[in-house]
């Protein structure tokens, strides 16, 4: 075969592959940007969910000892969180290569003069991101004082408009309806009280305003005793609570968010996007991560069927502007979640968990 056909027919091939990619990108962006109406989920709880209520919160300390080492969440990551990296890996570019979070700025509906709050900001990628494409001003959260250097370096070519506060964001106090919108990128999952932390939103929240949530694997579809064990084995090591957009949808709506929409991405078409492979490399090769060893060993030897199925969650929800559950019940209906986690656990005294 002629040498000039062989190098015009790998350039071909590389073409089309490059342009397939950018297609998968546009299409994955396309989903996360039209939710679906959440009517139909999150009526209740399968067991596995109730049981991931009770045995997968995380501790107080979890913190201190981040990828089953005795290292921080500080030691792991402040090696390589710099300016330019971005923290998620949920990140849904129009196209591959191209400017992340873009899906958050649509979603969000960003308008000039809004008040964003971001809870587990990481290095503060998405909250520059949309304060340089709005005149915004923006409040990040996070227990790390390497990512919140990070952040305020980047604000200070913002002209004030980005402010960072180092907390754990369970014991965050910030006055009542100051937000247009909050949101949390893979984050929601460290929380040691969902309830109180999605009650929190909601105080925080102006009526009308938005909570976005993204966060990966869930119980959703869970059947079989193997499988929840195969994911809490991942809980374990990585101290991060999969938080099912059903389960999501559940609490939200007893405090009164409305509408709710929603969007599962399968977990394959997720972790074949640029930004995860990015980070996959990053963590298992440059942090010499142990977690993700784990779970490739976790994933031969147990379903490989529902860890693959698992998706990746998008939940948006809106605090209605009127007729809308008040803020003064929201408390009250927190503790009636609560009191349903209660239930939830004097039930699981009388299960069995060796039982398939």
């Amino acid at each position: 075969m002629d040498i000039v056909l062989v190098f015009q027919l790998a350039a071909a091939i590389f073409i089309a592959l490059v342009v397939a990619y950018n297609i998968l990108h546009y299409v994955l962006f396309l989903l996360v940007t039209q939710p679906k109406d959440a009517s139909k989920i999150g009526h209740e709880l399968n067991q596995f969910e109730q049981r991931q209520l009770i045995e997968w919160t995380p501790k107080a300390n979890d913190f201190l000892k981040h990828d089953d080492e005795k290292r921080t969440y500080d030691d792991v990551f402040g090696a390589y969180r710099d300016e330019q990296a971005n923290y998620s890996t949920c990140v849904f570019p129009r196209a591959a290569f191209s400017r992340p979070y873009e899906a958050e700025f649509v979603l969000l509906k960003l308008k000039d003069g809004m008040r964003l709050l971001d809870l587990g900001c990481g290095s503060g990628a998405a909250a520059e991101y949309l304060a340089r494409r709005r005149n915004i001003e923006v409040v990040c959260v996070t227990n790390s004082s390497v990512q919140a250097d990070i952040c305020r370096r980047k604000f200070a070519n913002l002209g004030g408009r980005g402010q960072v506060i180092v907390t754990d964001f369970d014991s965050l106090d910030l006055p009542n309806e100051r937000f247009d919108a909050i949101y949390a990128l893979e984050s929601i999952g460290y929380t040691k009280d969902l309830d109180a932390w999605l009650a929190r939103c909601w105080r925080m929240l102006k009526p009308g305003g938005r909570l976005l949530i993204r966060t990966p694997g869930s119980l959703d579809h869970c059947r079989r005793e193997e499988d929840y064990l195969s994911v809490t084995a991942f809980f374990e090591n990585w101290r991060y609570n999969f938080v099912g957009a059903n389960l999501l949808v559940y609490k939200m709506r007893q405090l009164g968010f409305n509408p709710i929409r929603y969007r599962r991405l399968p977990f394959w078409a997720w972790c074949i996007t640029w930004n995860f492979v990015q980070h996959l490399l990053l963590w298992k090769y440059r942090l010499k991560m142990r977690t993700f060893v784990e779970l490739e060993r976790i994933i031969w030897r147990t379903s490989k069927v529902f860890v693959f199925g698992n998706p990746y969650n998008t939940v948006l929800a809106t605090k209605p502007k009127a007729g809308r559950v008040n803020d003064a019940a929201a408390p009250q209906m927190a503790v009636a979640a609560c009191a349903e986690t209660s239930r939830v656990v004097a039930a699981r005294s009388h299960f069995d968990p060796t039982r398939k």
